[in-house]
């Protein structure tokens, strides 16, 4: 495979705003066609991005020239078209949260690998190098040893129609900023975080969660605190405190593109503030992706992830229901 051939299922503000600028500039990869129900909407995009507009989802499945689907659809939309791409033959990078639920991430990866096909969450954070920067600060014992990570992600209420007030699209704080918090407490602390407490604020009106906390604890005692919610001033931030420091990360899930992120170290008598490289993980993802699709390496990997993330956010439905 030379290049990977990306279609783009739903003309979300994600994709306008930053999937798809990243994508152009990833050499590993080519835009081939935009699919909205709308064929105006589908036509702007092509129009702007250089590629081919196509009218419905399902017309864009039965391309031919197409190896990706890009979802930016609804959450609650995932169920269905992740499957019907799946049958497709198409490789997917999903938007989070991957399914409103985890019985349906269990049958979409497991159908996945019965098709032998790449299912990918797209938490773009992770490839920030920000994060392996702090992740060598904690490995080489700058922190002592390691016991909590607490982590927020919040930001003020949205306009009443945005999509996810709407419980049919996969709604809520949860499945939206909760995820966040979610996937970077797993990134510290490993996979095997158990949950032992967890609470969630619903608008009844509206039938969706509005914010919510949980608490986690892995096999060696460290322990996870997040906050999330769409109902609080604006916070994006997690930190690690250990028996010699505490490292503080600002703007740890939404760096644009040449943001250059501060990192701070406090420790008993002294506090250092670090400025680090600029990164763009937008492009980072397109060409991680594009890279796993071309190797056929680490599939597996990649289905258990989201299946693994879908149980954390179950466990945090099912305790505080």
């Amino acid at each position: 495979m030379d290049k990977v051939r990306i279609g783009v299922m739903g003309c979300a503000n994600v994709a306008w705003k930053a999937m798809l600028p990243a994508l152009l500039e990833c050499h590993e990869a080519r835009l081939v066609a935009v699919a909205s129900r709308s064929g105006d909407k589908a036509r702007r995009f092509a129009e702007r991005f250089g590629c081919n507009a196509v009218a419905g989802y399902a017309s864009l499945l039965e391309r031919d020239d197409i190896d990706v689907i890009y979802m930016p659809l609804p959450t609650g939309l995932h169920d269905e078209w992740v499957r019907k791409a799946l049958d497709a033959g198409k490789h997917l990078l999903v938007e989070k949260s991957f399914t409103s639920d985890l019985e349906s991430a269990e049958a979409l990866a497991a159908l996945a690998a019965e098709r032998g096909l790449l299912v990918m969450e797209n938490f773009l954070f992770p490839l920030h190098s920000q994060h392996q920067w702090v992740s060598d600060r904690v490995s080489r014992g700058d922190l002592g040893d390691l016991w909590l990570f607490r982590s927020t992600f919040a930001f003020p209420p949205l306009p009443d129609d945005n999509f996810r007030y709407d419980p049919a699209l996969g709604g809520g704080a949860l499945l939206d900023a909760g995820g966040y918090p979610v996937k970077a407490a797993q990134l510290f602390l490993g996979d095997d975080l158990a949950l032992t407490g967890a609470v969630l604020e619903y608008d009844s009106a509206r039938g969706v969660d509005l914010a919510g906390h949980a608490q986690f604890v892995n096999g060696r005692g460290q322990v996870a605190q997040v906050s999330f919610g769409f109902n609080s001033f604006y916070q994006c931030r997690y930190e690690l405190l250990g028996t010699k420091a505490r490292l503080v990360v600002e703007r740890a899930f939404t760096p644009p593109p040449g943001f250059r992120p501060q990192v701070r170290l406090e420790a008993q008598d002294h506090t250092q503030t670090f400025t680090l490289a600029a990164d763009d993980h937008y492009l980072n993802m397109w060409r991680h992706f594009a890279a796993t699709v071309r190797s056929g390496e680490g599939f597996d990997d990649h289905r258990r992830a989201v299946v693994r993330q879908a149980a954390l956010l179950h466990a945090i439905r099912q305790e505080s229901a």
